[in-house]
């Protein structure tokens, strides 16, 4: 699941990308060409991060419908810190800065149902 700060960064690098494209002389296909190099980097940045230790948990604490408590103790068993970046759709307020440790996790009726890391 992809956090809202790799979303908002996948639409800036669209728009950004659409218009340098469109200040560029060149054709419509450089344009394109641009548009779908920004759509790659973007679908990457949701997959990339994360060690496989660090996925494996996620899953494992969204498959399991951890609470938030089980999968705050679940995450610092593992050496990791965690927090609650929604809750029933909710944005909650955080920090905009990376860890490479930290968990952020999305609750939904009293359980996580997403979980992100960095």
């Amino acid at each position: 699941m992809r956090t809202m700060k790799t979303l908002a960064a996948a639409l800036v690098m669209t728009a950004a990308a659409t218009m340098l494209a469109a200040c560029s002389s060149d054709d419509a296909a450089t344009t394109e060409t641009a548009v779908v190099a920004a759509s790659e980097a973007a679908e990457s940045a949701g997959e990339g991060g994360g060690t496989p230790e660090m996925t494996a948990l996620c899953d494992q604490m969204v498959a399991e419908g951890l609470t938030p408590e089980e999968a705050t103790a679940l995450a610092t068993e593992n050496g990791y810190v965690a927090r609650v970046g929604m809750i029933d759709g909710e944005p909650q307020a955080v920090t905009m800065d990376f860890r490479e440790d930290r968990f952020t996790f999305e609750v939904a009726d009293g359980v996580v149902v997403g979980c992100t890391y960095g």
